[in-house]
């Protein structure tokens, strides 16, 4: 065998080993509580001082400056659902497709840590899909009205490309001489 094959042979070995350790963290197909589903890790902070104030709804200043200085929206209220567990919402500035407050952090307390999740955006087509847009069909709603324009433009392009295949492909009759 040439070197090269050798090389190419343990690259593939290489990529095969690294798919099946990747492969074993991937959640159950369909599992709408498993973590990546669910929400995304932001941070975590010491939970000294801030839980009393989470406990009264309050949102504490240390929490507020870290959302804030890494770009995200401050809650304005937050909702005890467990022991060690918080939901803090936020009132959306578009108030006629969003007339209520929205869930958007999940806020978890873990030993002496608080982490902070931010929901992910599956869990708003979830549970406020329906109600928004009457469409019993959740591919249909996030297809059609979420991703609206997105969709026209990706049709624009196949279009486009059906057209210009058509114009390449097509038959020219020979002119009579």
């Amino acid at each position: 065998m040439k070197s090269m094959s050798i090389a190419a042979l343990l690259f593939v070995i290489f990529l095969g080993a690294l798919f099946v350790y990747v492969a074993e963290d991937i959640p159950a197909f369909g599992d709408a509580n498993s973590a990546p589903n669910r929400y995304v890790w932001l941070f975590d902070m010491d939970v000294e001082g801030v839980e009393d104030d989470l406990n009264h709804g309050i949102i504490p200043a240390s929490l507020g400056d870290k959302l804030e200085g890494r770009g995200f929206p401050l809650p304005s209220g937050v909702a005890k659902l467990r022991e060690g567990e918080w939901d803090a919402v936020i009132i959306p500035e578009e108030k006629h497709y969003y007339p209520k407050a929205q869930k958007y952090y999940f806020i978890e307390k873990k030993g002496d840590k608080l982490d902070v999740y931010r929901y992910s955006l599956y869990i708003r087509f979830v549970e406020e899909g329906v109600h928004e847009t009457e469409v019993p069909n959740m591919v249909t709603y996030i297809l059609a009205d979420y991703r609206g324009y997105d969709t026209l433009g990706e049709t624009t392009v196949i279009f486009t490309a059906g057209v210009a295949v058509i114009l390449l492909l097509r038959r020219k009759e020979k002119r009579p001489e």
